[in-house]
This record gives structure tokens, C-alpha cells and sequence, in this order.
């Protein structure tokens, strides 16, 4: 074995001296193989349906006992709320208003009571006006007299209606300011707080208790097993991605690529500042990921590679072998020892090879990396690269 080793080092350090003016270049072949092109950024997880379930009155929230990550069903309590409590003279004063809307109630009830005895006295008085004007016992103006007597009667009976209900209305909203008031250490009322669906805790924004005005969040609820991706884009990677593309997600934690599909591109983009400082335009990729690992939760940090164009069978050459020269593709291709530059058309690009759509032939040699030494005609010698 040693030997062998010694003999091939033997005869490269004899080839070097004997044909010193040759140029060691590293080659690889133009072939046909699948090809993707993808557009890589991280991203992370989020989950697609959540719930934010606000404060429905202004109270006291009693302390939960719910807990991120708690599984609820749709229904279940997620906490208690009791109107806010009054100091004492403020309930003071709210139970002198419940006593003089009281009194008012009973006042205006005994007014309905009169008025209706009064309406239908008033009615039947002006029935008999009636009969005896018709008998001619009486003027025409007598009867007209009884007739709006009547007619005010019914007007005031109608007031009294009113009245009462105002009255009614007055208690109520007396009666409603007391709810806040503890009476022999009890609540009068308290208000449940309720899951709106089935699914996990996310975020349980207040766990002690305290007074929160209505519509505060208190609790963020979703289904933990309906994950979506979520990747921010540079404005101009974004621009090839489209509905239906595939997303190749690594990185995650565990062994396996996992598969998604971007379900939209959001329309509205916006401005970050880079690691470097740089303004960026930026836009969020929303991807599905169907049947994610149980291991993987929201707001994972994600590597994403959107999968924009692929080929099965295509003529590709190693994107290191490429350059721009002149406003044209370029490539030293390898012809009996001596380094040859093309001119080359390149379609689609991926991260390690380019499609090749015209100037090479499968099987042809060209050379990666090409430094300022390679020149046209240069003579070289080949070294095959590790991935050939």
C-alpha cells in the first residue's frame, strides 16, 4: 500500500518537473441531471387558526387557573369576572339611588292607578252625554265638553303609562350599579369567561387578579397541530414564488426534511434593517405544513427552501465554472490541455448548477473556480473535483 502511495507521488512530482508550465485547474462535466432552483431564507412556525379571547365586561378578573399549553374544549371556563368593586361611599350613594328609584316606581304605579279610574269615569260620563244629546236633552256643546274631557283622560292615562315605565327603567339601572357591591362577602353576579373553540392555550395574558377595562385580552387559544410557516422574503426573491410552490423545511430539529406548500405571497411588504444595518424590503411567505412532528411547535425557527422551478432531465454545468464577461455567460471548457473560453446561453439557475441551453455538449470538461491565470489557450492540467 505504501508503495502504491509513494509511486503515484512519485510520478505527479515527475510530471511537475518535466512539464512545469502547465496550470493545475480543478473540472468537472457538463451533464444532464435533476435540477431545482430554490430561493433559501429562515423563517418559523406559527400556528394558522388562534383565537384571542377579550375581557366581555369592565370588572374584577378573578385569578385562572389555566395555564399555557392547557387543552380546552370549546365551552370550557377559562376564567371568572365580577364587576368592579365601589368604595363606600360610593355605595352609599348608589343605594340612596336604588331607594329614590324605588319610591319613584311606587309613585308613578299609584298615578297609573288613578289615571285608569279617572280614564274610564271620564269614558262612561261621556257615553251618557252622548245618549242625552240624542234624546235632546242636552247642547251639542255640553256634549263636546264631556267628549274632550274624555279624550284628556285617556292622555293622561297614556302619561302615566310612560311614567311608569321610565320609572321601571330607573330601578333597573340603580340595581345594575349595585352588581359590583359585595354583600355578606358574596357577589351579587359573576361573569364566565368561555373557551370559543377547542384547541391549546397559547398565551395567557393575565394570570394575577385585577380590575380590566372591557376587551382586554385575556387568553390567546389555538389548534397547536395546525401549523403554518411563515418566511420573509427580500422584494425580489419573492417575485418568481407562487401558490402551489413547494417548501423544503430544515433545520427544525429533527432529522427530516419536511414538505410544505406556499399557500400566498402577502401583498403589502415592508422594511427591516439587516444585521449589517441596510434598510431591506422585505415580504412574508405564508406556507401550509400538513402533518408537522409533534416535537415541532409554534414560533420554531425554520431554514426554508421554496422550491420556484425543477427539471428531472436537464443539461447543467457547476455554477462555479460561469461568469459574465462582455455582457455574455462565459466558461473555460477543457479541449486537449489547454483551457478554451466559450461563450454560453444559461437558463434557469440553481444553487450549485445552471441549466445550459446552448454552447457546451454533455460530457464536455469545464473548469471551476477559474482564476486570473486561466486565460485562452492556457495550457492545464486537470484535477476532477470531489463532487464529480
Amino acid at each position: 500500500m505504501w508503495a502504491a502511495i509513494a509511486a503515484v507521488v512519485a510520478v505527479y512530482l515527475l510530471v511537475q518537473v518535466l512539464d512545469p508550465e502547465r496550470l493545475s485547474v480543478e473540472v468537472a462535466s457538463v451533464r444532464r441531471a435533476p435540477l431545482r432552483v430554490t430561493v433559501e431564507e429562515q423563517g418559523q412556525t406559527r400556528v394558522r387558526d388562534r383565537y384571542t379571547v377579550a375581557a366581555p365586561i369592565t370588572g374584577r378578573l378573578l385569578r385562572t387557573d389555566a395555564k399555557e399549553g392547557l387543552s380546552v374544549a370549546s365551552g370550557d371556563v377559562l376564567a371568572t369576572m365580577a364587576p368592579p368593586p365601589e368604595d363606600p361611599r360610593v355605595a352609599a350613594t348608589v343605594k340612596a339611588e336604588l331607594d329614590a328609584a324605588e319610591a319613584r316606581l311606587h309613585e308613578a304605579d299609584v298615578m297609573l292607578a288613578e289615571a285608569v279610574t279617572s280614564e274610564a269615569q271620564a269614558r262612561r260620563e261621556a257615553e251618557r252625554r252622548r245618549e242625552l244629546h240624542r234624546r235632546g236633552a242636552i247642547s251639542i256643546e255640553t256634549r263636546e265638553k264631556f267628549d274632550q274631557e274624555a279624550q284628556s283622560a285617556h292622555a293622561r292615562l297614556d302619561s302615566a303609562r310612560a311614567s311608569l315605565s321610565a320609572a321601571q327603567a330607573d330601578v333597573e339601572r340603580a340595581r345594575s350599579r349595585m352588581l359590583g357591591i359585595e354583600v355578606t362577602g358574596q357577589q351579587l353576579h359573576v361573569e364566565e369567561v368561555r373557551a370559543p373553540v377547542s384547541g391549546t392555550v397559547l398565551r395567557v395574558y393575565e394570570e394575577s387578579e385585577r380590575v380590566v377595562p372591557a376587551g382586554t385580552p385575556l387568553f390567546e387559544i389555538g389548534e397547536s397541530r395546525s401549523l403554518e410557516l411563515v418566511i420573509d422574503l427580500l422584494t425580489e426573491d419573492a417575485v418568481p414564488v407562487k401558490s402551489g410552490d413547494t417548501i423544503l423545511v430544515t433545520g427544525w430539529g429533527g432529522p427530516q426534511i419536511l414538505e410544505g406548500r406556499v399557500r400566498y405571497v402577502e401583498p403589502q411588504a415592508f422594511t427591516k434593517i439587516s444585521t449589517l444595518g441596510v434598510e431591506e424590503q422585505r415580504v412574508n411567505v405564508i406556507g401550509d405544513l400538513p402533518d408537522p412532528p409533534a416535537s415541532l411547535g409554534a414560533a420554531y425557527r425554520i431554514d426554508a427552501a421554496i422550491v420556484t422551478w425543477s427539471g428531472e432531465d436537464v443539461l447543467s454545468i457547476p455554477t462555479s465554472a460561469i461568469f459574465r464577461r462582455d455582457g455574455a455567460w462565459r466558461t473555460f471548457a477543457v479541449e486537449d490541455g489547454k483551457a478554451q473560453l466559450r461563450a454560453i446561453e444559461v437558463g434557469h439557475r440553481g444553487k450549485e448548477r445552471a441549466e445550459l441551453t446552448s454552447g457546451l455538449a454533455e460530457g464536455e470538461i469545464v473548469i471551476l473556480y477559474p482564476s486570473d491565470l486561466v486565460e485562452d489557450g492556457v495550457r492545464v492540467r486537470s484535477v476532477p473535483s470531489g463532487d464529480e
